[in-house]
């Protein structure tokens, strides 16, 4: 199996990132002594690449899952969003790519803008904006662990709902959900004006 080096990163990075904040809360526990790393402290440095790797790949694969239920339940789709007109992703061409799919209207159902956008990946060069995709999913995987940490904590603090840490990492969950939407909504934003500017060329030589 071949790896990218931003393929590697988007799972080590939220894994190690997961990591951290659990190592913490073990430190600062009363349950933590020091002599329980003495001696194992060189096998931790050794470990934990390989151990924030696989729990940043669990993470992928529940983020992954978690987001594709979403649009299966009817949730709306960012391709939706941009297809039907946002001043914050607007492309030029958005009225050429509606009428080339038989879209008359202005309007797009979940469904059709789903069909347009695997019509789009399909259609263009995936390099081209490879790095907002790989923008767009290390952002949702740290998010995803942000999550999960936020809701670990709720469940060790007895007392969460009157806790300032607890509102500190809601809070935080919630900037980093925000990004996620704002990258993932740029790249499908870079996906459709690619297939834009392929429709055109394929307009100029008919």
């Amino acid at each position: 199996m071949n790896y990218s080096l931003q393929d590697f990163f988007k799972y080590i990075i939220p894994g190690l990132y997961t990591l951290a904040f659990a190592f913490g809360w073990y430190f600062l526990s009363d349950d933590f002594k020091a002599t329980d790393i003495t001696g194992t402290s060189s096998i931790l440095v050794l470990l934990i690449p390989f151990v924030g790797f696989v729990v940043g790949y669990c993470i992928e694969c529940v983020m992954s899952v978690l987001e594709h239920t979403y649009y299966l339940l009817g949730g709306r789709r960012p391709s939706k969003t941009i297809l039907t007109g946002c001043a914050l992703y607007h492309i030029k061409k958005r009225k050429l790519i509606l009428s080339k799919n038989g879209i008359k209207s202005v309007n797009c159902s979940n469904k059709k803008a789903n069909e347009i956008l695997q019509a789009a990946k399909q259609s263009i060069d995936r390099e081209s904006v490879e790095v907002y995709r790989n923008h767009s999913v290390l952002a949702r995987n740290i998010f995803g662990s942000q999550a999960f940490l936020t809701i670990s904590y709720a469940f060790i603090a007895d007392t969460f709902y009157c806790d300032g840490i607890f509102f500190l990492l809601l809070t935080t969950s919630f900037f980093f959900f925000i990004h996620w939407c704002h990258n993932l909504h740029v790249y499908i934003k870079y996906v459709l004006a690619e297939y834009s500017k392929t429709l055109e060329q394929c307009a100029c030589k008919n």
